[in-house]
């Protein structure tokens, strides 16, 4: 069961003040943003659908918040927002992705968590998002990233629906139309989807390029980012362990001139120990996202 005060952090405080979660009355307040592009000059899209840190009060009063905190992509937004300008514009996610998962679509729904209004539990569509659901990890999450429970009761459907309405819809609205705004400027548009991944493994990559094994942007796309990161010495991976999420299955359209590609940064590269976030690890990885967009924007 949470404190109730505005200001959580893990046990160990992060040296930046933003870190910090927040619990939020007015649910409106949660909405996605756009931020920058007022004067859109760039075929890039920055989305960063997972670095959310505001809850609303109402719907974790049942709900472990220093478990679903191990959910969120950890310092995400704070390697993209030094990228946005007038012209360069970021998709951002406020509302915690333990609260709703933008990158998984709004059918999946976890039985073992949520009934419909009938109070039956709610049926899974056989699609490949079903493994994700099985696991725990539906469009709302029932674990954990350390696999417990989020929640000792369990979110009614009323809920569920209000999050997809208030936020899931939002987000990929919002998406689409800026992508379409840049390609009525473009011939192409590029969705850039920035995530942060633990160190899972010895062996894990700098970065993970995730295309959908190539269904979601072009060779093209995926070969310039490459060339980026052998610029800067980071390792890196195509598709595994992740090939991307409902974002870039949903958003790439490669026959459309409209590409969609997932960038997994390895938290070790900016995340110490103690839960401190590097100000120049941040800095050089947003060197890094900012010669990516320049590099893909050549081609759009």
């Amino acid at each position: 069961m949470y404190s109730k005060t505005h200001d959580f952090s893990f046990n160990a405080r992060f040296t930046t003040p933003s870190i910090d979660a927040f619990l939020v009355d007015e649910l409106a307040l949660l909405a996605p943003q756009k931020i920058g592009g007022e004067c859109l000059n760039s075929p890039v899209i920055l989305s960063v659908p997972h670095g959310g840190r505001f809850y609303p009060s109402q719907m974790i009063e049942n709900a472990d918040l220093h478990a679903m905190r191990t959910l969120e992509d950890v310092g995400s937004d704070i390697i993209v927002m030094p990228l946005v300008n007038a012209e360069q514009c970021a998709i951002i996610a406020k509302c915690s992705r333990a609260i709703i998962d933008v990158n998984r679509p709004k059918s999946a729904l976890d039985p073992k968590l949520i009934k419909n209004v009938n109070n039956k539990a709610v049926t899974i569509a056989n699609d490949r998002w079903q493994r994700y659901i099985h696991s725990g990890y539906g469009v709302i999450p029932r674990l954990s990233a350390s696999r417990l429970p989020l929640y000792n009761v369990p979110p009614t459907y009323e809920s569920v629906q209000q999050r997809i309405d208030l936020w899931h819809q939002p987000y990929h609205t919002l998406i689409s139309q800026t992508l379409d705004e840049a390609q009525h400027i473009f011939q192409k548009s590029f969705l850039l989807d920035i995530h942060s991944m633990p160190q899972s493994s010895p062996g894990l990559a700098d970065i993970v390029i995730g295309d959908m094994n190539g269904h979601s942007a072009s060779q093209d796309c995926s070969d310039l980012i490459k060339k980026e990161l052998k610029k800067f010495d980071l390792t890196y991976s195509m598709n595994k362990p992740y090939a991307g999420g409902f974002i870039t299955e949903h958003h790439g359209k490669p026959n459309l001139n409209k590409h969609a590609i997932q960038i997994e940064i390895n938290r070790d590269l900016y995340l110490q120990e103690d839960f401190k976030i590097s100000s120049e690890a941040v800095r050089e990885l947003g060197v890094v996202l900012r010669d990516i967009v320049k590099s893909v924007s050549s081609i759009c």
